[in-house]
């Protein structure tokens, strides 16, 4: 009985979870937090392609352990990341896998959801234009553009401004 219901609320807010960015200020929520998203555009020293590779990892269920299937862990294979933050909220997002070297290509927008005096995070939205939304958070700094990538159910990676 509690394992439908949890079920049925997780699929209810995946569902309600796509969403077009605007430019009105909205909550946005992020670890059970509520983040005020700032409707401004990124200065122009952070527009520009962000590299980084994520290793490979065994996927996780939802309790942290390592998902099994007929008895074998399953393994995601390390990635080839580049974003590239263009004006007006836009984003693309190119993946390679480092096992096989296929590519996947990805569009989207980004909203700033937090800033500081130090750093500055950024949310990406994606769609490969069919079935597939992941949603990325950059988080930069302000100083040297390097930073970090976290996936919704990913390993955290780093990342660096090249262009």
């Amino acid at each position: 009985m509690k394992i439908t219901l949890l079920l049925s609320i997780i699929l209810l807010l995946s569902c309600n979870n796509i969403s077009t960015p605007t430019n009105e200020t909205q909550p946005a929520q992020q670890n059970n937090l509520t983040i005020e998203k700032i409707p401004k555009n990124l200065a122009s020293g952070f527009l520009g392609i962000y590299h980084g590779k994520q290793s490979s990892y065994f996927m996780k269920n939802q309790y942290g352990d390592d998902m099994i299937v007929n008895g074998n862990k399953i393994s995601v294979p390390g990635i080839d990341y580049k974003f590239i933050l263009k004006e007006g909220g836009i984003t693309n997002l190119q993946q390679t896998s480092l096992e096989d070297n296929s590519r996947y290509y990805y569009n989207g927008n980004y909203l700033i959801v937090k800033e500081d005096t130090s750093t500055i995070t950024i949310e990406c939205k994606m769609s490969d234009g069919r079935s597939s939304f992941p949603s990325y958070t950059l988080t930069l700094d302000k100083v040297t553009l390097n930073g970090t990538c976290k996936g919704s159910n990913d390993p955290e990676f780093e990342i660096q401004k090249t262009k």
